[in-house]
């Protein structure tokens, strides 16, 4: 899975979650075209009233920012794969175990944030098949890959070619539209990017 699939299911499955909540219901913004729509932007901004969503969309790739970069650029001849440490389940638990401690002394749910979104990330990236990795670093050392040659190639032509690589690309795609329509359409790229504000 790309940066579309992983940004956008993980935040439509954050937004999902928070429009069935009774809190999205405290949050409605001015008139908008249909029920369904401001349904979706109340969700929205009730999500953003509790978690920064620009630290959300950056975590659904953190396994990926972390570990392409080690593995695939600085240590290719080492490792040759991108999925290493924090495509391991230690990592999101890790961090879900000390977003829990701040959140309890701050109120802050930058940890936690990232931990569910690394956690996403592993699903979507169906780490169970790898278990050497997902189960690091207690199933030993991390096996060697061996996607250190031509991997981009190779994953540009996986992604033209296989339904599993694209299909999930389009869902994610989709799924970001509403909030692609708030920050493009309402309040701007750069406010957004400024403050994380979506009203």
């Amino acid at each position: 899975m790309l940066l579309l699939g992983h940004v956008g299911i993980t935040f439509g499955v954050a937004l999902a979650a928070e429009t069935l909540s009774p809190r999205a219901r405290h949050f409605v913004p001015g008139p908008l075209h249909g029920a369904m729509l401001t349904r979706m932007h109340a969700a929205i901004v009730s999500l953003a009233s509790r978690v920064d969503l620009r630290i959300l969309l950056v975590a659904s790739l953190l396994p990926d920012i972390i570990d392409k970069p080690v593995g695939l650029l600085f240590f290719p001849d080492v490792f040759g794969t991108g999925r290493l440490f924090a495509h391991a389940l230690i990592f999101p638990v890790v961090l879900a175990l000390a977003g829990a401690w701040v959140y309890r002394s701050r109120r802050n749910t930058v940890l936690l944030t990232l931990a569910y979104g690394s956690a996403m990330h592993l699903a979507l990236d169906a780490m169970w098949r790898t278990p050497g990795i997902l189960l690091w670093p207690f199933a030993g050392p991390l096996p060697r890959g061996a996607e250190s040659e031509a991997w981009f190639s190779r994953l540009l032509t996986t992604l033209l070619t296989n339904p599993a690589a694209y299909l999930p690309e389009i869902a994610g795609a989709i799924l970001l539209i509403p909030l692609l329509w708030i920050v493009f359409g309402r309040i701007g790229l750069g406010r957004f990017l400024r403050s994380g504000a979506v009203n």
